[in-house]
């Protein structure tokens, strides 16, 4: 279109995040710092970007940043990319948009004793607490995101059934979550009953300290859990993702496959839950062992 003619590539960027947060709203704040970067350091019209543009950028990157970040930046780029190529605003091959190697942390879980720590540091007969006890359960039996725990409402939990239905946080799919008969009897309906007793907001976790805010955030759950395992005198630092991967290692262990992990976790594809089950030493060697 002539509207597009010598697109400069920050009136690019705009147009590209206005397009982006059609479909994914996080995303697009989430992309914008990366291709905001590139802009800055490539100011010029898209039609006029070359390949070596993309390696100059990256070593430029390299000089600051560390792999994952500058691997996540190349990602963001392939997307741009491809976006600016579809309206023939650009004639970048995103094939020369390589990221670096580089060794992936391993991703702990919570094991069950640290989780059992942290449950003993809470008294259930204190209201702070209880509700900081259902959060707890729920992550640890579910494994669903710290942002769709925070999303549940009180008419979601029934008296009688341990579970519910949440919608997936980044697929906006329905799916069905599980957690134990005796969290749910001993500790849940406890909380329930004295949450609906605070007020008539439909948030299932609220914020009960002197700012009285309807709804928790997921900021929130993550300085609660930190300060819990801290209290139960865990070393290594404990974040509430961490129990969607203690999860995924449970469903392993109990024979689980990928498909059923995908559906529990939320994960639009069974490969995305790969990410969640790298084998530690112990696994690594007994399954070495079934093959000598």
């Amino acid at each position: 279109d002539e509207a597009y003619n010598h697109m400069d590539i920050r009136q690019a960027v705009k147009n590209y995040l206005e397009w982006k947060a059609v479909r994914s709203p996080k995303a697009a704040i989430t992309y914008k710092l990366h291709v905001t970067r590139f802009a800055e350091y490539k100011s010029k019209d898209t039609k006029e970007l070359v390949n070596h543009d993309i390696v100059e950028f990256n070593q430029t990157l390299a000089l600051k940043y560390n792999p994952p970040t500058i691997a996540y930046s190349c990602r963001v780029l392939k997307n741009f990319f491809n976006y600016l190529n579809a309206l023939r605003e650009a004639t970048i091959s995103t094939f020369f948009i390589q990221a670096p190697k580089y060794m992936k942390k391993i991703r702990v879980g919570v094991s069950d004793e640290e989780f059992s720590a942290m449950c003993a540091t809470l008294n259930p007969y204190e209201l702070g607490d209880l509700q900081k006890l259902s959060i707890l359960h729920i992550l640890h039996d579910t494994g669903m995101r710290v942002g769709e725990l925070c999303d549940l409402n009180v008419d979601q939990i029934s008296s009688s059934e341990c579970h519910t239905s949440i919608e997936t946080k980044k697929n906006k799919q329905m799916r069905w979550v599980l957690w134990h008969k005796e969290f749910h009897q001993n500790v849940l309906l406890r909380w329930l009953g004295s949450r609906i007793c605070l007020n008539k907001h439909p948030s299932l976790f609220v914020s009960i300290d002197k700012h009285g805010r309807e709804r928790i955030t997921p900021r929130t759950v993550q300085r609660w859990v930190k300060e819990i395992a801290k209290e139960a005198g865990i070393a290594k630092r404990i974040h509430p993702h961490m129990f969607r991967h203690a999860k995924a290692h449970k469903m392993k262990a109990s024979g689980a496959d990928l498909k059923d992990i995908q559906m529990m976790l939320g994960h639009v594809s069974p490969f995305s839950a790969l990410m969640y089950l790298n084998f530690d030493k112990n696994e690594m060697l007994a399954n070495a062992e079934k093959y000598l």
